[in-house]
């Protein structure tokens, strides 16, 4: 059961007054063709804020970009090394979003291997242990149907959907089921889906079946056509032109995701808005709920989608149709016989609730700009300068919108109007031109706005400069120094960042070499000392006092790495830092390349090692018609965990078996119990994080899970005959 706001902020101030101010992370996958993940992010840091806790978003990106890795699967996957405490205390998880990349059954293991740290997905997968928030498609499909069927009295439908989506074949169902409660025929011939990628040749093929099976000329045959996604959609309506069919005259077509198509197709769509911002401040709450009472079962919520009406259905947008309403409707209420003084007290209070955001003095300002555009008819009106003021500021503070704007000059319309009921014709028209003026002004900010959005991605002027004097930096001091001036180009307040002294094909143990702002004399200490595992990132060089919202990128360059960075965030576009990593660490490579600091080993655990350890086959496995445990398993569900104390039963869980037959078959096929078998595991890599030298014992013993130095010392000593300086030495 969800908690109460006053709940949750009062577990979290009680954490946060003890030092340990709640932090949670964000991992999936953005395709940058869409808003959806920035959307998400954008819902998740309001919720962050707004309930006083940080955030690390560790998610990917991917797509149409500067900074396309043939290989960048395999790099996002090190981000899971950072998903643990005590760098984070929960995760919000886009399961879904790897789909293209990776097989159903990977994704769910991949992120269910979380456990135990507290989980939310916001995908459509279900993933074992964690909490889900799944949009409510049968309550979507509905609310479309009962708008077309109710409002548009259509009764002949068709659908387009691509046969290689679940959420699309759940949509197929639920219209199904809709036409079913609506008593109204499935078509034959007039459901079509795909089994291709949403590709426009695949979509202009299934448009182009429809339109050879059925008249769609003045809805004879088919009236409406459902589709199960925007680009379907969007798409569908440029095949249909292209054939002469005009929609919505013809037909009207709809969509489903209020993506970016929406907007921008020959007719705007009438579609299902997914709510992607409040579902990600949604996310925020559940797992909040989740680090509060852990014991609380895994539930599923579906939230609830909000229909979006434009003109692909046969509608008008709301605000067109609240500026074609009558004169005279706003005149009833109208007492044309108040004061003068009365009259703009009333006319005052009812401006103030149109524009919130506005003073009294600009509201008294505003009426005197229509007084005198009305009686005195200056060349330029004063009532359009006042408006075009009122935009440039909410540019300045929020996010603009038009539709805000739409309706507050409905609104504002209807409150003037009436006052000149018993004016000229003449003047009634001046001031409607006026009113059309400023609609016309709300389109040009819009178009500013869209053209800002494209080209925000990658500031392309400001990039080009960067790289080329990235590409000029001879050491890594000139590299901080572009560092330096790049951030302060980009609008990025500020970085940690971490780098190994040697680039390796494996995970790297950095050190923190440069941040900005600059470290205080505190956390000067804490630099150049290795970090052993990723989520023992020293939270110090966070500032403790506040809190904060970071965007983590892995540096490397091709298959080989360099360390990592932790970028502030101001912007939420995440484009922006996976530039600043890509030239980067294309200038770290050419300093390391050029300073010879070049390593191929690492301290991880060699599957040679496991091997010999065991002394048996690691895929040995038990007879076929049981539950497959293989040696192969069992190791690697323990070497995930070689920094967590042995939990049987968690482990036994995870695998899907009872504790004693996990025992019993661990002793028969491994010769070791799981106890004894994870304490080696750990030795072993014991052994090679001594053999680099660079760690400190009481570093190995808390990045492998031991309670303190001296008991890591005697377990070592018990498994090896020897401590760990005197095995070192010998080693040497």
């Amino acid at each position: 059961m969800a908690l109460k706001i006053s709940e949750r902020k009062q577990f979290l101030a009680e954490r946060k007054n003890s030092g340990k101010r709640v932090t949670i992370g964000f991992t999936g996958i953005a395709d940058l063709r869409h808003f959806i993940a920035l959307e998400y992010i954008k819902g998740m840091m309001k919720a962050c804020a707004d309930y006083d806790i940080n955030f690390i978003n560790m998610g990917g990106a991917v797509r149409y970009s500067l900074f396309d890795d043939i290989n960048f699967i395999s790099h996002y996957m090190k981000n899971f090394k950072f998903m643990k405490t005590p760098l984070v205390d929960g995760m919000v998880t886009w399961a879904a979003s790897l789909s293209e990349f990776m097989e159903q059954k990977a994704i769910t293991k991949l992120f269910g291997d979380l456990q135990p740290i507290p989980t939310v997905d916001i995908g459509h997968m279900d993933i074992p242990g964690a909490s889900m928030l799944k949009i409510d498609s049968n309550s979507a499909i509905k609310t479309l149907m009962s708008h077309l069927i109710d409002v548009h009295h259509y009764k002949k439908f068709a659908f387009v959907g691509t046969d290689i989506s679940e959420p699309q074949r759940r949509r197929l169902f639920n219209f199904e089921h809709e036409l079913n409660l609506h008593g109204l025929p499935k078509i034959e011939g007039s459901v079509v889906m795909m089994n291709k990628k949403m590709e426009a040749k695949y979509i202009d093929e299934a448009f182009d079946r429809l339109a050879s099976t059925f008249d769609l000329h003045e809805k004879k045959q088919i009236e409406v056509i459902l589709t199960a996604s925007d680009i379907i959609a969007a798409e569908g309506i440029e095949q249909l032109s292209r054939r002469g069919i005009s929609v919505p005259s013809d037909v009207a077509v709809v969509g489903f995701n209020n993506w970016y198509e929406s907007i921008t197709a020959r007719s705007p769509l009438t579609t299902i808005d997914l709510v992607y911002f409040k579902r990600g401040y949604a996310a925020v709450e559940l797992l909040i709920d989740k680090i509060l009472m852990p014991e609380q079962k895994v539930e599923t919520v579906y939230f609830p989608t909000e229909l979006i009406i434009r003109q692909s259905c046969g509608c008008l947008e709301q605000s067109v149709s609240l500026a074609g309403t009558s004169r005279e409707s706003f005149t009833k209420d109208t007492d044309l016989n108040e004061s003068e003084d009365t009259l703009r007290t009333r006319l005052i209070i009812n401006a103030k609730a149109i524009f919130p955001y506005e003073t009294d003095d600009s509201i008294s300002k505003m009426l005197d700009a229509f007084f005198a555009d009305v009686y005195d008819k200056q060349k330029e009106s004063r009532m359009l300068q006042w408006f075009q003021n009122v935009m440039q500021n909410y540019r300045k503070s929020r996010e603009f919108d038009p539709d805000h704007f739409q309706n507050a000059i409905s609104a504002l319309r209807a409150l003037l109007l009436p006052i000149l009921k018993n004016e000229k014709t003449v003047i009634i028209f001046y001031m409607e031109n006026i009113f059309h003026q400023m609609r016309t002004l709300i389109s040009v900010f819009q178009k500013y706005e869209s053209l800002a959005d494209r080209e925000n991605p990658y500031k392309i002027n400001n990039i080009s400069g960067q790289a080329i004097n990235f590409l000029s930096a001879q050491n890594m001091e000139q590299i901080f120094e572009t560092l330096h001036f790049q951030l302060s180009e980009l609008d990025i307040p500020g970085v940690i960042l971490a780098l190994s002294d040697t680039m390796s094909h494996s995970f790297p143990t950095p050190k923190i070499e440069f941040t900005f702002p600059e470290a205080n004399e505190k956390l000067k200490s804490l630099m150049h000392t290795p970090i052993s595992e990723p989520h023992l990132f020293p939270k110090d060089f966070f500032d403790r006092e506040k809190r904060y919202s970071v965007m983590l990128e892995v540096l490397h360059h091709a298959d080989q790495y360099f360390g990592y960075a932790f970028f502030e965030m101001k912007t939420i576009n995440i484009a922006t830092y996976d530039v600043i990593r890509m030239l980067l660490s294309n200038a770290l490579y050419t300093v390391y390349k050029k300073e010879g600091r070049i390593k191929y080993n690492s301290y991880e655990l060699e599957d040679s090692q496991i091997q010999n350890l065991i002394q048996t086959d690691t895929n040995a496995a038990e007879p076929e018609g049981r539950r497959r445990i293989t040696v192969a398993k069992i190791t690697d569900y323990l070497t995930a965990r070689l920094n967590e104390m042995t939990d049987i039963e968690k482990m036994a869980e995870a695998l899907m078996v009872s504790r004693s037959y996990l025992s019993k078959k661990c002793k028969e096929m491994t010769g070791l119990s799981v106890q004894q078998l994870h304490e080696k595991l750990k030795i072993e890599q014991a052994k090679n994080m001594l053999a680099v030298g660079t760690f400190e014992l009481s570093q190995i013993a808390r990045t492998l899970g031991f309670s303190n130095q001296n008991y890591f010392s005697n377990v070592f000593k018990k498994n090896t005959g020897l401590s760990p300086k005197n095995w070192l030495k010998n080693k040497s």
